[in-house]
């Protein structure tokens, strides 16, 4: 994925979007702690805006406003593909939890879905479906 492709599609469709990094938290990875860069991103087109959120580890070197929106794509693109799993969420932590697995990793996973699934869904109203789908598939993976 070429930077310059996402800074002209936003430029082609009148996106505009600011960056403001917010205060460093840690966030859990593998029973481990990371630093990790939260950023606010404020997403105009023709005099309306929206507020969504990124993060990205904290080793990474500044963030565009092509690479926040790079994320939003992946993040409306993973939504996308477990959107017909979400449904069957009860009937995974039951299957999974006779395997040992944690459920409080598997709660925290449904969470952190929700959470970018509600900002996909944002970010799809206020772009309209039809831009939305042409971000995906032309910058994410079509489903």
């Amino acid at each position: 994925m070429q930077r310059g492709s996402i800074e002209t599609f936003m430029d082609g469709q009148g996106i505009s979007m600011q960056l403001m990094k917010m205060q460093a938290e840690a966030a859990r990875s593998g029973g481990r702690d990371e630093a990790v860069d939260r950023y606010r991103c404020r997403i105009g087109r023709y005099g309306e805006e929206i507020e969504v959120y990124v993060a990205v580890p904290s080793e990474e070197s500044g963030l565009s406003a092509s690479d926040a929106m790079f994320l939003l794509v992946l993040d409306a693109s993973g939504c996308a593909m477990l959107e017909d799993y979400y449904t069957w969420q009860g009937q995974f932590k039951e299957m999974l939890s006779g395997l040992g697995a944690s459920h409080d990793e598997f709660d925290q996973f449904w969470l952190e879905y929700e959470s970018r699934r509600r900002q996909s869904l944002k970010l799809k109203s206020f772009l309209g479906s039809g831009l939305y789908e042409t971000l995906i598939e032309n910058f994410g993976f079509v489903n």
